[in-house]
């Protein structure tokens, strides 16, 4: 239950992050556009303590998830006496995933993570035996390739808006994705995926992955089992003490440089102590979860991390009906701090469906069809199908 719940916190984070590049488009090329200075405390809010370290989380618990669906097939075909047939159960998984994640990708949110898990996740089922320290020493270094090489280029940057002819060349390539802002949002969607699917798969891509091994190797040292109060505290403090400084500098470099400059550094930084501060966050919520108020509280959001995939999309769809030309059309005319108010009206009702929804079903609506696809049979969402009991959650 402890998963579920803190995979919803994941979900309620990403939400605020995505809302972003919906409420005003133009930050989705590092130039989000002029506000007062309630909307750059929001903006520098969104940065310094959700960009960077929510879809990490997802990512880790994504990973823990990989092992354990990993344990529950090999049970499956031990009990029927068949061989273990996982790596065609993962990849028939994966492939879903990439179809959900080019679907919606192409009709939704162009900043979708579900085609680059489905990438990541290939690599990961190669690599699924790796050693326990050989995995976090990996994610170590990617995450500190990708960070320090993402300060750098900001440093470069800021270095090379200084040359005229690097600002004419940024000016005109400005100018061309300006242009795709003014079209229709389904136009905008097929003209900016291929330069956001790169940035998804070779940036954020390896940061995923790490992630991934990180999880893989929690679940395989059985962390969660072995946590005490005294570790959750060391963790919470130690975390907090490198993520916040982090998430200063994060929310600074965003709102107070040059826009591009400032994202990239921001994007960096994020990487380098996002990890931190997000481990701080897991350990106090562990920690809440073990109180009377706690034990509520992860009941509520317990639901909602059962059926994540369903709600992640769920949200995109919102996001596009209320503020592109699908619906509403509010882009650049909510104020970034109402935004936030609206994802956390809607991740409320969220709350409530997906309680709803599963006091009756034993899995989400997207979930049951990935796990039919998974396990190649007819799709069922029903309580006492094959699959429902304790523990099924790990196969969707």
């Amino acid at each position: 239950m402890d998963l579920d719940a803190i995979r919803a916190f994941a979900l309620l984070g990403i939400f605020l992050v995505n809302v972003q590049t919906f409420a005003d488009p133009a930050s989705l090329l590092g130039v989000p556009s002029p506000t007062d200075a309630a909307g750059t405390a929001a903006h520098a809010l969104v940065a310094g303590l959700f960009m960077g370290k929510f879809y990490i989380l997802f990512s880790f618990l994504f990973g823990y998830s990989f092992a354990l669906l990993w344990q529950a097939t090999a049970r499956r075909a031990a009990a029927a006496g068949r061989p273990d047939d996982f790596a065609a159960v993962a990849m028939r998984r994966f492939a879903g995933l990439f179809v959900l994640g080019l679907a919606h990708g192409l009709l939704l949110f162009t900043g979708d993570i579900l085609l680059t898990y489905a990438l990541a996740g290939m690599l990961l089922l190669g690599l699924r035996y790796i050693g326990t320290r050989p995995a976090r020493v990996t994610a170590g270094i990617i995450v500190g390739v990708i960070g320090a090489g993402m300060v750098g280029i900001a440093a470069l940057m800021g270095l090379a808006l200084s040359a005229p002819e690097f600002e004419s060349i940024l000016q005109g390539e400005l100018a061309g994705t300006a242009e795709l802002l003014s079209q229709p949002y389904a136009e905008f969607l097929i003209g900016m995926y291929p330069s956001t699917l790169a940035s998804m798969v070779f940036v954020q891509g390896p940061i995923a992955f790490a992630a991934f091994l990180i999880g893989l190797s929690a679940a395989k040292d059985r962390w969660f089992e072995r946590l005490t109060r005294r570790t959750l505290v060391r963790v919470a403090l130690v975390g907090a003490a490198v993520g916040l400084p982090g998430a200063i500098a994060t929310a600074w470099a965003y709102v107070g440089l040059h826009p591009l400059v400032g994202s990239t550094a921001a994007f960096g930084l994020a990487a380098l102590t996002g990890p931190f501060l997000t481990a701080a966050y897991v350990a106090a919520l562990l920690l809440l979860f073990r109180s009377g108020a706690g034990r509520r509280v992860r009941s509520a959001l317990v639901p909602a991390g059962q059926m994540a995939l369903s709600n992640y999309l769920g949200q995109s769809v919102v996001m596009v009906m209320v503020y592109t030309d699908y619906g509403l059309d509010l882009a650049n005319r909510v104020h970034p701090f109402a935004a936030l108010g609206i994802c956390a009206g809607v991740f409320a009702v969220q709350l409530l469906l997906s309680a709803v929804w599963m006091r009756r079903f034993a899995r989400g609506p997207v979930e049951g069809l990935l796990r039919a696809l998974t396990y190649w049979q007819r799709p069922s969402w029903r309580r006492g199908a094959p699959g429902s009991e304790p523990g099924a959650a790990a196969d969707g």
